[in-house]
């Protein structure tokens, strides 16, 4: 078994064509929105939510019997696709975060909020930087939790095109879940004015959930390395 930094190193070399595509989306966003409009943001976290459909859409026969020949384990596979995914998903969540603060610099004009899928407003006092901050920290949530429920299916075997559509809709779904804990309480402490304290610790309540949430997805990776190792060994018993 390689250290988790190679493998990264490696699935980033494999997967270069779609790791570079969420790269040039992310400039292409930043250019339209200082140009024309910050519309295009909003696919950012769409995007995001769909990486482990995209990556493991790519987990064809021919990739499978290469990673073999540069001696990568299944659970190698695992621990890069993971990384892989988490080091992608930072940038996307970056992206909208450094626009929603930099545009205003700027005297640019901004449509998006920041949130997932549902945007966030806050009590008077709230600074823009700690909404930012709550915002790219509920929208970590929500795709924590859509890499918890869609995650393994699409690392332990390549993935149906239904995927895509799960995916999204889990999606949604968490992000439904988030606005209820996350927007809701918000929205209530705005139009009762109350003062930025309850925000702020409202926002660490959403780190130490993000912090949970990071636990059960380690768990979940190794369940699935468990799985794939597991499914290799037995088809040695059978070939032998």
């Amino acid at each position: 078994m390689i250290s988790t930094r190679r493998a990264l190193v490696m699935e980033a070399r494999l997967n270069s064509g779609r790791f570079g595509l969420t790269m040039a989306l992310c400039v292409l966003s930043v250019v339209v929105a200082v140009v024309i409009t910050d519309g295009l943001m909003t696919v950012l976290p769409f995007w995001a939510a769909l990486a482990w459909y995209r990556y493991g859409r790519a987990d064809t026969i021919e990739r499978a019997e290469l990673r073999a020949s540069l001696g990568l384990s299944r659970a190698d596979r695992v621990r890069g696709r993971v990384a892989l995914i988490g080091v992608e998903t930072m940038v996307l969540l970056l992206t909208s975060a450094l626009w929603l603060l930099i545009a205003p610099a700027l005297d640019l004009r901004t449509t998006v909020r920041p949130g997932a899928t549902f945007t966030l407003s806050g009590p008077p006092g709230l600074s823009e930087i700690l909404l930012v901050l709550v915002g790219t920290g509920q929208a970590a949530f929500v795709l924590l939790l859509t890499a918890i429920v869609v995650g393994g299916d699409c690392t332990t075997h390549r993935p149906a095109r239904s995927m895509a559509v799960l995916s999204i809709i889990v999606y949604l779904g968490a992000g439904l879940l988030s606005a209820m804990l996350v927007g809701l309480p918000l929205s209530m402490l705005e139009l009762s004015g109350s003062p930025a304290v309850p925000s702020l610790v409202m926002g660490a309540g959403v780190i130490v959930v993000g912090a949970v949430l990071l636990l059960v997805l380690r768990r979940r990776v190794r369940a699935w390395s468990d799985v794939l190792d597991s499914g290799a060994a037995t088809r040695m018993r059978a070939a032998a």
